[in-house]
């Protein structure tokens, strides 16, 4: 009886600690959890991939959680140094020029463009972080091209636990 008591009070208290803070392998900041997936897809097969986990692709509210971003994509870069571009969860689909986040709805009030960014080359409607160096900042991309991206959920709102 004893043997199982234990492994049913561990499992308890690590279902707690997900539901209270983040999955196992996702980092957390100001109330949410992130996670950088290690597979490229374009941005909307992206999206599914986040909303599939209970989460969007990362919006990003203020310099603060923009730099909490450059932080654990450096991080991730580290390990993979070919890897320099992420999705988030920005894009101009509907009205050219119109930047909102697909997880709240709302439009940019904080933006780190590179300069000369966003461009619309080619119909780019797609917000991509770029990684060069010490430099991070953003730039408009084609939906369709393939990159690594950065997931987001509130903390405790039960994501699915990665790894």
């Amino acid at each position: 009886m004893a043997y199982l008591v234990r492994p049913v009070l561990i499992c308890i208290a690590l279902a707690v600690q997900v539901i209270r803070g983040c999955p196992n392998g996702w980092e957390t900041f100001d109330g949410s959890c992130y996670f950088i997936f290690d597979i490229k897809e374009p941005w909307l097969a992206a999206s599914t991939t986040c909303n599939s986990y209970h989460a969007h692709l990362a919006d990003v509210k203020d310099v603060h959680e923009d730099n909490f971003l450059k932080q654990i994509i450096n991080k991730y870069h580290y390990g993979h140094p070919s890897d320099t571009y992420f999705w988030l969860g920005g894009n101009d689909m509907f009205v050219e020029g119109d930047w909102v986040w697909k997880g709240s709805g709302h439009r940019f009030r904080y933006t780190h463009w590179l300069k000369g960014e966003p461009n619309n080359n080619n119909g780019q409607d797609c917000l991509l972080s770029h990684i060069s160096g010490t430099r991070f900042y953003w730039e408009d991309r084609e939906c369709t091209s393939k990159y690594n991206f950065v997931c987001e959920v509130s903390s405790g709102s039960g994501a699915a636990v990665i790894g």
